[in-house]
């Protein structure tokens, strides 16, 4: 089983291909480019390089939101167009998830903190299971504050990822103090690869959905969306 990996939640613009759940290639960029500019043309070198047609992708794999809305937009309309043009099916993926799964480590609880600015951030917390990141609690927005009340609901030890891990490690230090960890810095970042590992399991067991049943998940309105309310 072929999968086509496709991160655009962030800045980094990443596509990935596995087979079989073994990588076969990754192309990420960290630019200041849009997602429109840098996504197809990767997706479109990285099959060349391979030496393989988008009608050998058996699946989709797709970061489903939260994230940057454009870049969910640009995403999600790409996914769709090369599912609905070779009739495959689309694994979407909670964002916090992905990030997640970036993290292996059994012995802690995973929580990925993505910073949505001014306090506010996306969060879930996950753990590893038999080899595969299973969901604890389910992605949500909230804020630092709220995230760490939270938190006292478990006993385990904690280890954070995210630019929200980073950005605000000082306030979580304080409220948790030796229950904190950190991941290193290259685990903080969204990637292509993480999206098709996780793509495959899920389609393994069918876990997926039609070309015209997904739609990305923001979790909250637009800044625009915000002020004209």
């Amino acid at each position: 089983m072929k999968v086509l990996a496709i991160e655009s939640a962030s800045i980094a613009a990443s596509c990935a291909v596995s087979e079989d759940g073994s990588l076969l290639g990754e192309y990420t960029l960290n630019h200041k480019k849009t997602h429109s500019e840098k996504l197809m043309p990767l997706i479109e070198e990285l099959l060349n390089e391979l030496n393989i047609k988008i009608q050998d992708i058996d699946v989709i794999a797709i970061s489903e939101g939260p994230g940057s809305y454009t870049g969910l937009r640009i995403g999600a309309a790409i996914a769709k167009s090369l599912a609905f043009a070779v009739d495959i099916p689309i694994a979407n993926i909670p964002t916090t998830k992905s990030l997640a799964a970036n993290v292996f480590d059994v012995s802690k609880l995973i929580v990925p903190v993505m910073d949505a600015k001014a306090g506010r951030i996306y969060t879930g917390v996950y753990r590893w299971n038999e080899g595969k990141i299973s969901t604890v609690k389910e992605q949500y927005p909230c804020n630092i504050v709220d995230m760490l009340e939270m938190m006292n609901e478990y006993e385990e030890p904690i280890i954070f990822n995210g630019d929200g891990a980073v950005n605000y490690r000082d306030i979580i230090e304080k409220k948790l103090r030796q229950r904190a960890y950190f991941a290193p810095e290259r685990y903080n970042f969204l990637n292509a690869s993480t999206l098709a590992s996780i793509g495959y399991d899920m389609a393994l067991i069918g876990e997926f959905v039609q070309a015209s049943d997904f739609r990305p998940q923001y979790l909250r309105m637009s800044q625009a969306e915000r002020n004209k309310k």
